[in-house]
């Protein structure tokens, strides 16, 4: 679903980035983040409340914050820094999230994240406006089921791809 949703956000908003990531459970990344004042964090696919501590750090360092997710997040810190697009409901995932705010520019990722994170009924109800055919979305709901299991493991030797190395393999597309 991360790897999704930032590759929606890179094609409508191309940057270099530092990634921080890890396998599948390692969710709580942000206090590996060294910010500085002038930075732009954009977080995805990580609770807020198992992050904030190092979301705030991040921000009394002056780093802003964009802030993607579907997971529990807790209360949400006020930080004119902060930018958050979360939303818990069980039928949606951080790549829909995105999608609504690229306005379903890059529709079909968002798709594929569903699939993967086993929202089926959100995934099929989102994949309407694409018109695709049954097999068009069995392929997405395939890629989906890949791209999410592969972050399983306990490290990062378990998986068959990195999750860096993944997205820059999914990059062109």
């Amino acid at each position: 679903d991360g790897i999704c949703a930032l590759h929606q956000l890179r094609l409508a908003q191309p940057k270099e980035s530092v990634f921080v990531t890890g396998v599948k459970r390692d969710i709580n990344l942000l206090h590996k983040v060294n910010a500085k004042v002038g930075d732009e964090i954009t977080v995805l696919d990580i609770s807020l409340d198992k992050n904030r501590d190092g979301l705030l750090e991040c921000l009394s360092n002056g780093a802003k914050v964009k802030y993607f997710d579907h997971h529990f997040a807790g209360d949400i810190p006020e930080n004119l820094n902060l930018e958050t697009y979360i939303n818990t409901d069980a039928n949606m995932c951080t790549s829909l999230l995105v999608n609504e705010y690229l306005d379903s520019q890059y529709l079909a990722w968002a798709v594929t994240a569903a699939y993967g994170d086993n929202l089926y009924q959100a995934a099929e109800e989102a994949a309407k406006p694409l018109n695709l055919k049954e097999h068009e979305l069995e392929q997405l709901k395939l890629l989906g089921t890949c791209i999410n299991y592969n972050g399983y493991g306990t490290s990062l030797d378990d998986l068959i791809f990195t999750p860096i190395a993944l997205y820059k393999k999914i990059q062109p597309y």
